[in-house]
């Protein structure tokens, strides 16, 4: 005879599922919004004033959902080292762009708009959550579609992944407000500060037990809903 706890496994599991999905479904859908209400020029005062939050909310919910999985999955020592690791990537991340906004030394001479606030030395506190953000959507997209064993050709790929991302990024930045580049263009130095900075914290990330656990579609999503994002922003001015 079946145990009843059996089936309450099973009804969580689906719940969970289906919970999953909606939260995707709502991810793509105020991305997807958020870029047509640019396009079309709607709640630009609304968009500047949930920019900043909203960046820190995803960045907060991408390391939050990963966090948990150590405790699901059985790596619950592990979860400290992430802790640690999440907070010297949002840190470090801050300091390399409060050097990079003051010397013009690691991706070039920019500065920020007024859009991203609150900001501390010109630079804004959610850019640290950005990149945090995007480095643990880049690093599960990988794992979705090509998890090697590998551990430096992993790291070099969410590297990869994460430049990427920045070269569709960089123009829609500046559309919106977030940053200006001084010749209106990034430069190569920047790309290639983003995948030397990337490919380090994906290496110093394998101390975590980031690569043993399974990541969750929702943290990969977060990285194709905004690529969309960005990519749909930058083909209105394109076009």
């Amino acid at each position: 005879m079946e145990r009843p706890g059996r089936y309450i496994q099973v009804i969580k599991k689906e719940k969970s599922f289906i919970n999953n999905k909606i939260s995707i479904f709502i991810l793509y859908f105020l991305l997807c919004a958020g870029a047509l209400w640019h396009i079309l020029g709607l709640f630009q005062e609304l968009m500047r004033i949930v920019a900043s939050p909203l960046l820190l909310l995803l960045g907060f919910v991408l390391w939050y959902l990963i966090f948990n999985e150590y405790y699901q999955q059985g790596y619950n020592k592990s979860k400290y080292f992430f802790l640690i690791w999440s907070l010297a990537v949002v840190t470090l991340s801050i300091f390399f762009e409060f050097v990079g906004v003051k010397t013009g030394l690691i991706f070039g001479q920019y500065y920020y708009g007024n859009v991203l606030q609150p900001q501390l030395f010109e630079v804004p506190l959610a850019i640290g959550f950005a990149w945090l953000g995007i480095l643990l959507s880049s690093l599960a997209l990988l794992k979705n579609f090509f998890d090697n064993k590998s551990f430096f050709l992993m790291a070099a790929g969410v590297a990869l992944l994460m430049t990427l991302f920045d070269l569709i990024m960089e123009p829609a930045a500046t559309y919106v407000d977030y940053w200006y580049w001084q010749n209106d263009h990034a430069p190569l130095l920047n790309y290639l500060s983003w995948f030397i900075l990337g490919f380090v914290f994906a290496v110093t990330g394998k101390w975590t037990g980031l690569y043993k656990i399974k990541l969750p579609a929702f943290v990969y999503h977060a990285y194709i809903a905004q690529f969309l994002y960005f990519l749909l922003i930058d083909l209105k001015y394109l076009l």
